[in-house]
C-alpha cells in the first residue's frame, strides 16, 4: 500500500470512527444524526480514494471506485446546508418540501451524470494512482457551481447565526464550524478543482484529507464547548433558551452561569453584568438578611415562593421562585436551576379587585345619598330664586344669596361625581375623537402657569367610544394634577396610539382594539407609599377644602374609565414625574 492509499485509509477509518461515536451520543437529535451522514459521505469518499490512488488498481476499477465515491463528493454540499440550516435553527425551512425536492434532487442528477460519463470521462495514471479528467462539456461546471451555491449559502447561514445569536456556547461553536470549513474548502477547491481545470494533473486530489481540518474543528468544539453532546449545562442552555419565564443556572456557591434573555428583560443587567456573580446581585437587603441565599443553595428544591427580585435599577418586582438541584452523579451538586415567574400582573389584577369592590360599595352607599342629597339642594335653589325674586333689587341681600345659591351649586356638582361611582350612573355614549376631547379642555383654559403642553396625536388614530363629557372630566382632571405638581412651571406632554390588547394581557381589559394615552409631566412624583392610595376616595397630598383639593378627581377618573370599560393606571418615580396612562375602547 503507498503513502497515498494509505493516508485515504486513515481517513476512512477516522469519518467511521466519529459517525459511530457522534450517532451513539445522541441518537434522537436530528444535528448528531445529520452530522453522522456526512462523515459517512466523507468515508465513503475516502475509502474510494484509496483504490484510486494506488499504483496496482486497474483504470477500469479506478471508475468503478469513481462512480462509487461520487455518493460523497457529490453528496456533502447538500447535507452540509441541511446541516447548518438545522443548527441555525431554521425550522420554517426545514419545514417545506420543495426545500427537500431542491436540496436532495440536485445530487441525484449530478450522480447519475457521473455514472453516465458526463462528469468525468477519463482517468490518467499518474505517479500516485490515477487523477480524474473531467468533460469539457458544461454539466462539470455546472457541477462545480451547484458545490459553491451549496457551500455559500450554508457558511451565510452561519455568519447570521453566529452575529444573531446571544448563546455565547453557540457563537464559539459556529465561529469554529466557520474557520474550519472555509480552511478545508478553500484547500479543496485547489486540488480538486482549479489545478485540474488548469490543466495539472500532477497533484493528487486531496479534498476528502483537507476535510479532516473541519473535522478537527468538530472535535475541538466537542471538546471545548460541548458541540453534540448532551450534559447538565448543555440541557439547561437549551431550556433556558426556549422558555418564557426567567431561568438562571448557578453553581453550588450560588454564583450565576449562566441566564437566559427573559432573566436580562426582567432584571436590566446584561449577561456580561451578571455571570460570576452571586445570586445576591438581584436579592433585596432584606432577604439577604433572612439567609435566602442559604435556603437556594442547601435546600434541593424550592417550589414557587413569594420572593422579591432586585432590578438593576433598584425596583423590586414581585415573583415567584422556584429552584431545584442537579445531580451530576455520585451524590454530588452539579448546579443549581433557578425558575422565575415575574407575577406583577396577578397582584395588579389583585389590586384592580379590590379597588373595584371598595368603589361598589361606595357607589352604592353614595348614589342613595346623592340623589336623596340633590332633591334637598333642588328645594334650596329654587327657594333662594324665589326669594331673589320677592325681594327684589338690594345689592347686599341679592348677594348674600347669590353666595348661597353658588355654594348650592357647588354641592349639587359634588353629587353629580358621587352619582359617577353608583352603579349604571349616567352614560352617554358615542363615538367621537381624541381630538375633540382636547378641544374640549382647551376651551375650558388649560391648567398652570408656566407650563409648556406638547400634545401630539397621530392622523390615524382611531376613533373612541365614550361619554364625551365624562372623558373631557377625566383629561381635565389629569392635566389639572400634572399641572399643580409643577407649581413653579414645567412641561405637560400627551401622546396616544392605537393599541391591540391580547387575551394573555396583565391589564384587567378585555382582548380587543384600545386607544392609549399617555399624560406625562416632569413634577415632583409621586412618594412610593402613596402610589398604591391614589385612586382611594378622599386621599390627597394637597391641601384640602381650596380649588378641587377635596381628593375626588383620581376616583372618579378611575370609576368613569371603568365604566367605558376602559382602564387608568399611574406611573411615577419620586422626583422623576408622572405619567398617567388611559385605556380607551376604539370605535368599531
Amino acid at each position: 500500500m503507498g503513502f497515498f492509499s494509505f493516508l485515504h485509509f486513515f481517513n476512512t477509518i477516522v469519518y467511521l470512527y466519529l459517525a459511530v461515536y457522534i450517532f451513539i451520543i445522541n441518537p434522537k437529535a436530528l444535528l448528531n444524526r445529520m452530522l453522522t451522514v456526512i462523515f459517512s459521505c466523507f468515508a465513503l469518499w475516502s475509502f474510494a480514494s484509496m483504490f484510486i490512488q494506488n499504483l496496482h488498481t486497474s483504470e477500469y476499477t479506478a471508475r468503478l471506485f469513481e462512480d462509487i465515491s461520487s455518493f460523497g463528493w457529490v453528496s456533502f454540499s447538500s447535507f452540509f446546508l441541511w446541516f447548518m440550516l438545522a443548527f441555525a435553527g431554521k425550522k420554517e425551512m426545514l419545514k417545506k418540501n420543495w426545500f427537500y425536492l431542491f436540496l436532495f434532487g440536485l445530487p441525484i442528477v449530478f450522480i447519475y451524470l457521473q455514472w453516465t460519463d458526463f462528469l468525468i470521462v477519463d482517468h490518467s495514471k499518474e505517479y500516485f494512482g490515477w487523477k480524474a479528467i473531467f468533460s469539457k462539456s458544461i454539466w462539470p461546471y455546472l457541477f462545480f457551481l451547484y458545490c459553491f451555491l451549496f457551500m455559500a449559502a450554508a457558511l451565510y447561514v452561519n455568519i447570521d447565526f453566529m452575529r444573531t445569536t446571544r448563546e455565547v456556547f453557540l457563537k464559539k461553536q459556529a465561529k469554529i464550524i466557520f474557520i474550519t470549513v472555509v480552511i478545508s474548502l478553500s484547500l479543496s477547491s485547489l486540488t480538486d478543482i482549479i489545478l485540474p481545470l488548469s490543466g495539472i494533473q500532477s497533484i493528487p486530489s486531496m479534498a476528502d484529507t483537507f476535510t479532516l481540518v473541519w473535522v478537527v474543528g468538530v472535535v475541538y468544539a466537542m471538546g471545548k464547548y460541548k458541540f453534540l453532546t448532551i450534559t447538565p449545562g448543555t440541557a439547561a442552555d437549551d431550556i433556558i433558551s426556549t422558555m418564557f419565564d426567567s431561568l438562571i443556572l448557578l453553581n453550588w456557591e450560588g454564583e450565576i452561569e449562566y441566564v437566559n434573555q427573559a432573566a436580562l428583560d426582567l432584571s436590566g443587567y446584561k449577561e456580561e453584568e451578571l455571570k460570576g456573580k452571586s445570586i445576591e446581585i438581584l436579592l433585596p437587603i432584606q432577604d439577604l438578611k433572612a439567609g435566602v441565599v442559604e435556603k437556594i443553595t442547601r435546600e434541593s428544591s424550592l417550589k414557587n415562593r413569594d420572593f422579591v427580585f432586585k432590578t438593576k435599577k433598584g425596583d423590586n418586582v414581585s415573583v415567584l421562585f422556584s429552584s431545584s438541584h442537579l445531580d451530576a452523579g455520585a451524590g454530588t451538586t452539579g448546579g443549581i436551576v433557578c425558575v422565575v415567574r415575574d407575577i406583577p400582573g396577578r397582584k395588579k389584577l389583585e389590586e384592580e379587585v379590590l379597588k373595584s369592590k371598595k368603589l361598589e360599595a361606595l357607589g352604592i352607599l353614595a348614589g342613595g345619598i346623592a340623589h336623596d342629597f340633590n332633591n334637598l339642594l333642588s328645594a334650596i335653589i329654587g327657594n333662594i330664586s324665589l326669594v331673589q325674586n320677592i325681594l327684589g333689587a338690594g345689592k347686599k341681600k341679592q348677594e348674600l344669596l347669590k353666595k348661597a345659591e353658588d355654594a348650592s351649586l357647588k354641592a349639587a356638582n359634588l353629587a353629580s361625581k358621587f352619582v359617577t361611582f353608583s352603579p349604571g350612573g349616567w352614560l352617554y355614549i358615542k363615538e367621537i375623537t381624541l381630538a375633540t376631547i382636547l378641544k374640549n379642555v382647551s376651551a375650558s383654559g388649560l391648567p398652570g402657569k408656566n407650563i409648556d403642553y406638547d400634545m401630539e396625536i397621530p392622523a390615524r388614530l382611531a376613533s373612541i367610544y365614550a361619554d364625551e363629557e365624562q372623558l373631557t372630566q377625566v383629561v381635565e382632571n389629569l392635566l389639572l394634577n400634572a399641572a399643580d405638581s409643577m407649581p413653579g412651571g414645567g412641561k405637560i406632554s400627551l401622546r396616544a396610539e392605537n393599541k391591540t390588547l391580547k387575551a394573555e394581557t396583565d391589564l384587567p381589559l378585555k382582548e380587543g382594539e384600545y386607544v392609549k394615552v399617555l399624560i406625562r409631566d416632569n413634577g415632583g412624583g409621586i412618594p412610593p407609599e402613596n402610589i398604591e392610595k391614589i385612586f382611594d376616595p378622599y386621599f390627597s397630598t394637597k391641601e384640602r377644602m381650596s380649588r378641587k383639593r377635596m381628593g375626588l378627581g383620581l376616583t372618579v377618573c378611575y370609576s368613569i374609565m371603568k365604566k367605558h370599560g376602559g382602564h387608568i393606571a399611574i406611573e411615577s418615580k419620586e422626583g422623576q414625574g408622572t405619567t398617567a396612562v388611559l385605556y380607551v375602547p376604539a370605535y368599531h
